[in-house]
């Protein structure tokens, strides 16, 4: 009994003895008070937040749409939802980890960078940094017009331009009569032809919608909005045909045989043709009120 009484009592006096020594001071930032925990000096770095909604900057977006519309729009289609010939890419990791990263295009650049086919036949590795930005803004907010509460699925009215307007443009600085006309491409009866007005504006802006020939399977019938490429070696005369791809170091097409050509670009000379190239240029200079007024003029073309 006497051992266990002595040892409890130095226990006790040890625990007394560790209370009634004050407190090392705290390595700085550790303890409370102006420089510790909780004070204005060691306050938890503020986390930053992916917005629910990310913010697409609409400059960058409209370079990235005139991109879209040259290299992608024909496999993946004008919204991004996919066509007959490619798929929607809206639900895909690339472009969602892309839509939530802080930096747009940090994602979808290595992706392009690795490399991937493009209508045009521009190696995607080539795509400058900027470039990349556009399409990201570009697909960001093809994304967020999917979500839900997104203004794109608020029914409106389009039919707000003026048609005379519209008929200035179109004969006008738009270029647009140059190709359509009563020889040619006339859009006589238009609307007639198209569903609906939302549908009519689509396909103005871009025409192709999917359907262009790339070349790729056995010859179909004649496609008069196909890109075609004519080369013409160092030595030996031209060659011609549909575009199917093009690299720095290659160009491939089919001639209409069918037969398909891979033929090396060094030293040669390469011409590429698109007859929908005066809608991918317009969208640079196009504004949205001349939009509205080209619409509002098309859709009297009954």
């Amino acid at each position: 009994m006497s051992i266990t009484w002595r040892t409890s009592v130095v226990v006790f006096g040890a625990v007394l003895l560790t209370l009634a020594v004050p407190r090392a001071q705290e390595p700085a930032g550790r303890g409370r008070g102006a420089g510790g925990r909780g004070g204005a000096a060691d306050q938890t770095p503020e986390v930053r937040q992916i917005p629910r909604t990310p913010v697409v900057d609409p400059a960058a977006h409209d370079r990235g749409r005139s991109l879209w519309a040259s290299h992608c729009i024909d496999c993946h289609g004008s919204q991004a939802r996919g066509s007959e010939t490619g798929p929607n890419i809206i639900r895909t990791k690339t472009v969602n980890f892309d839509r939530s990263s802080f930096t747009p295009g940090s994602v979808l650049g290595p992706f392009l960078k690795a490399g991937h086919p493009t209508q045009s036949g521009k190696a995607s590795a080539s795509f400058t940094d900027e470039e990349i930005g556009g399409l990201a803004h570009f697909l960001r907010q093809r994304v967020n017009d999917t979500m839900r509460g997104s203004a794109v699925f608020t029914a409106g009215n389009i039919l707000v331009g003026d048609a005379k307007a519209g008929e200035a443009y179109f004969h006008g600085a738009g270029g647009c009569a140059t190709c359509h006309n009563a020889a040619t491409h006339s859009l006589a009866g238009i609307r007639t032809r198209v569903a609906t007005t939302v549908d009519l504006q689509q396909r103005m802006l871009f025409p192709g919608m999917g359907a262009r020939d790339r070349g790729r399977g056995a010859p179909p019938a004649a496609n008069p909005n196909a890109v075609t490429v004519t080369v013409t070696p160092a030595s030996g005369p031209a060659m011609s045909g549909v575009l199917v791809e093009q690299s720095d170091f290659y160009v491939t097409f089919r001639h209409t045989d069918g037969t398909i050509r891979v033929v090396p670009t060094t030293g040669a000379k390469v011409v590429t043709t698109d007859p929908l190239q005066a809608h991918i240029d317009l969208l640079d200079r196009i504004s949205d009120t001349q939009i509205h007024d080209l619409v509002a003029y098309l859709e009297n073309l009954k």
